[in-house]
């Protein structure tokens, strides 16, 4: 009979001591890192949509409690498989150093994906924002070491904020234990859901989402957007359902966050940052719902990471190898061509998804929220879903013209080579992994058959074709002088900015 209550905590603390491990044998990381990832990811996607929980205490009886259940097993599996991708598609820029701060990285979102004791998440929310800290500065130029240090800062208050709630709970409940919340005052309450949702990045707390994602490298970016933001998802889902007090506060916090993020989006010029605002967007949508929370931020994770990691041309990426990009007499390379022609495929399929495209995963998540959520909330969620298309739409749009401007285009559409360009399409292991992307989130819509129905396909084919057209007719509006002064104030007090909002956030919480 297997003991969980030795295998649990073994498997949560495995990937930060096979992460220790590399430093001394550093060869060995990358392999076992990837057999212990798809070991979880595999393990993880067998339990979604189970009701099944396995409850175990750490150090014995009065210990540190843990409960891996539905809301711990679609992050678990969304965070693996986004870190493959990363994995799979950049391996050749990596060194062992930057698969230990993300096997570290894993471990602490484990831990916050199954602990319900708040010092417990305080530790591991703390030690994924120094692993994310590393990453942003992974760039290692002025403007990624002062993002990183807003981050790190921004993100230390915003957890001070998050410990004075936890011990002003204490002192009324004299326990840590998120069901004990109940009798915890509103004030605490306030506190400790302001730092969760900063790491989450939902509304004034998600301020440093758009910043961060324009400037960090692709790798950074798709783990940043895939996994780090997604910490904070499973405990506001287990207090929303828990409290109806809290639950009633997400329902506010998520619509405005999806709808002014949406917008800011639609008139962002820059994608990296029309990424990030979409993820605020998209993570306030995400907590609308308890029960499918979870769900919708791994699809959103993974499709995130897609994006990110296909976002710029191959000639444009730094991160990519350049040899397989042009040769020496500057003539693309014919793997190139149809390496560049999938990465555009993949990215357009990713962002179908978010848009909440039929036979996509987006399409089923996106309709267990619908169905979830309150009806005084559906219009404002309808509003959001098609600002939402209308992002992609245009992130769409530059994503093939800047495929067509380049010199190689017209080169897959050249017959004579056509059985060469499918002979290289399966020439590359980074072109596996784009492909089983694709078929994954295709695949994945059969999770839920009965959602299918005529109208709800029609409603999200209705949304794309306005997002279209919406898109069209905005494309011609100048909104730098709404955009880039916001943009300008974010970079220049970052951090500060971040804390006060938080901070002014409390008292009208307060005050109301």
């Amino acid at each position: 009979m297997i003991d969980y209550q030795i295998l649990f905590p073994f498997l949560i603390f495995l990937p930060a001591l096979l992460g220790f491990v590399g430093c001394v044998i550093p060869k060995i990381t990358f392999p076992l890192s990837v057999v212990m990832l798809l070991g979880y990811a595999a393990s993880s996607l067998n339990y979604i949509g189970r009701d099944i929980a396995y409850q175990f205490t750490l150090v014995g009886e009065g210990g540190i409690q843990f409960s891996v259940d539905s809301y711990s097993f679609p992050l678990i599996f969304g965070s693996c498989i986004t870190l493959l991708i990363v994995f799979g598609l950049f391996f050749k820029k990596f060194t062992h150093y930057y698969y230990q701060i993300c096997l570290v990285l894993l471990s602490a979102l484990l831990i916050s994906f199954t602990t319900v004791d708040l010092v417990s998440m305080f530790i591991s929310l703390e030690l994924l924002g120094f692993s994310a800290f590393l990453l942003i500065a992974d760039r290692n130029d002025r403007k990624s070491l002062f993002n990183s240090f807003q981050y790190l800062i921004g993100g230390g208050l915003a957890m001070l904020i998050y410990l004075i709630g936890v011990v002003q709970a204490f002192t009324f409940t004299g326990s840590f234990l998120l069901e004990d919340l109940v009798k915890a005052p509103e004030t605490a309450l306030c506190l400790i859901v302001a730092g969760l949702l900063t790491k989450s990045g939902v509304f004034l707390c998600g301020l440093w989402v758009p910043n961060i994602y324009s400037h960090a490298n692709s790798q950074s970016s798709a783990v940043l957007a895939g996994c780090v933001t997604c910490a904070g998802i499973a405990p506001i889902a287990r207090m929303s359902q828990i409290l109806n007090p809290i639950s009633d506060s997400m329902i506010v916090i998520g619509v405005i966050s999806a709808v002014i993020a949406a917008i800011y989006a639609v008139f962002e010029r820059d994608s990296g940052r029309a990424l990030g605002w979409s993820s605020v967007s998209q993570l306030g949508i995400a907590i609308l719902s308890p029960t499918y929370a979870c769900s919708y931020a791994m699809q959103h994770g993974i499709c995130k990471a897609l994006l990110f990691s296909t976002l710029y041309s191959r000639k444009a990426d730094e991160n990519l190898d350049s040899s397989a990009i042009t040769s020496s007499n500057n003539t693309p390379s014919k793997l190139s061509v149809t390496n560049e022609l999938l990465r555009v495929i993949v990215f357009v399929v990713a962002s179908l998804s978010i848009m909440g495209f039929p036979f996509l995963a987006g399409f089923i998540t996106k309709n267990w929220i619908k169905y979830d959520i309150p009806y005084e909330a559906k219009i404002i969620y309808t509003t959001a879903a098609l600002l939402t298309s209308t992002v992609y739409a245009r992130l769409i749009f530059d994503r093939i013209k800047d495929f067509i401007r380049q010199p190689y285009a017209r080169l897959v559409l050249n017959l004579p080579r056509a059985s060469k360009n499918l002979s290289d399409l399966f020439s590359s292991s980074q072109n596996y992994i784009l492909i089983l992307s694709v078929v994954g989130l295709i695949l994945a819509s059969n999770a839920a058959p009965d959602l299918f129905t005529f109208s709800a396909v029609q409603s999200a084919i209705v949304s794309a074709i306005l997002g279209g057209i919406l898109f069209v007719s905005v494309v011609g509006i100048q909104a730098d002088e709404f955009v880039k002064p916001v943009t300008r104030t974010l970079d220049l007090v970052g951090a500060p900015f971040l804390v006060a909002a938080l901070l002014l956030a409390n008292l009208i919480y307060l005050k109301i």
